[in-house]
């Protein structure tokens, strides 16, 4: 009897055994696989380009990405859920100052991280600065040719070759043409203006029209000596532009637009979800709300800046100003404003205020906003008070 007393203990021992054994491997049975790697940046990179993707994957469905750390800092932010790299400060990857960007990513999936370490080399393939690999440059070491149209900017800004040379030849280097907004690519001291409205000819679509591109009341940069645009009437008044001008009268019409022609973009292209990535807090949606005055825009839901808020009243005003009556793209503003960020189990609420400033772009939908956050409180340390960021808002596809 005791030797059998002795077996059903064993074997009691043995069954508790296993089914410990089978729980650890229920928990630890998540498995994580990265890697670490090189990928080599784009001859000239531009701002918001995908540079490559992090690597990882689990037996258990989706991992996440986290950008642990950057070298240099503010080079690159990161999809949350796709690792997505997108580079953020282009003159990082197009000076001659940084040969390489390195990044640590942890890539997780319930408990169990993993990290890969990236690097991104700075692509040593365009010699000249034009934008062209050597092995397709018919002039490796010549930075204008091939020769290029007035609409080409594809070229390394950055590169001292480049921007030594003079590409169109009228005295003045590629790099100051740039600085001082010319075109690297036209001596524009040999294009003219034939009708006077201070549009140069390869730039108006209406050459020989001075009254077109359409300008409104409070443009000045027509040229009054000349007869064809002294003989118009841009405001179709029955008064000539020389006599308005004369009279101390505009001779443009006063601007009676709607809204989306005053910025000079479809509106409903923000007016609806929206991918967010922010560099402090990875990748989200946010949905775009028209406001009552024209070029306001309202970014709503706790996901705008990923700060983990779960209440969907977050409303941000965004305010939209065009370059000029001409351009589709313009400045964005965010004048102080709080809000609160309810925690995720919805006991608790966080304030904060937000301000900045940055551009947006109407023909891609995208914003840019450089922002500060300041959350309020009396028992918030200091040094974790504020915080700096880029927010990046775009379409979803």
């Amino acid at each position: 009897m005791k030797t059998l007393y002795k077996y059903l203990a064993s074997l009691l021992l043995i069954i508790v055994y296993v089914s410990c054994n089978e729980s650890d491997d229920n928990v630890s049975g998540v498995t994580v696989t990265t890697e670490d790697f090189t990928i080599t940046a784009p001859v000239v990179v531009q701002e918001l380009d995908t540079l490559g993707f992090s690597r990882g994957a689990s037996n258990s469905g989706e991992v996440t990405f986290t950008l642990l750390s950057q070298n240099p800092e503010n080079s690159v932010v990161l999809g949350v859920r796709f690792g997505e790299i997108i580079a953020t400060t282009p003159e990082v990857f197009n000076s001659g100052s940084v040969d390489e960007v390195t990044l640590q990513v942890e890539v997780k999936k319930k408990d169990v991280t993993k990290i890969s370490n990236i690097t991104i080399l700075r692509n040593l393939n365009d010699p000249d600065g034009d934008g062209i690999e050597s092995s397709k440059d018919s002039s490796p070491n010549d930075p204008c040719l091939p020769l290029q149209d007035f609409t080409y900017t594809g070229f390394n800004p950055f590169n001292s070759v480049w921007g030594n040379a003079d590409c169109d030849a009228d005295g003045m280097s590629n790099a100051d043409e740039v600085n001082e907004g010319r075109n690297p690519y036209v001596d524009e001291s040999t294009i003219g203006d034939a009708d006077g409205d201070g549009v140069r000819d390869d730039e108006d679509p209406e050459p020989n029209n001075p009254c077109l591109p359409e300008q409104f009341a409070g443009y000045q940069d027509f040229n009054p000596d000349n007869e064809v645009w002294a003989m118009g009437d841009c405001d179709a008044d029955g008064i000539s532009n020389a006599d308005e001008l004369a009279n101390g009268d505009s001779p443009y019409p006063l601007p009676d637009l709607p809204c989306n022609e005053i910025l000079n973009f479809e509106l409903e292209n923000y007016e609806r979800e929206l991918r967010t990535v922010d560099s402090n807090n990875g990748e989200g949606v946010t949905i775009g709300v028209i406001g009552e005055d024209c070029g306001t825009f309202f970014f709503t839901g706790g996901s705008i800046f990923n700060q983990g808020c779960f209440n969907e009243d977050v409303s941000i005003p965004f305010l939209f100003t065009p370059n000029d009556p001409t351009s589709s793209n313009g400045t964005i503003v965010v004048e102080l404003t709080e809000y609160s960020c309810l925690s995720e189990d919805r006991t608790s609420s966080r304030i904060f205020t937000v301000e900045g400033f940055g551009s947006y772009s109407g023909a891609s939908s995208t914003v840019e906003f450089t922002y500060t956050i300041t959350e309020l409180g009396d028992d918030i340390p200091d040094d974790e008070r504020v915080t700096t960021g880029t927010l990046i808002i775009r379409p979803l596809s």
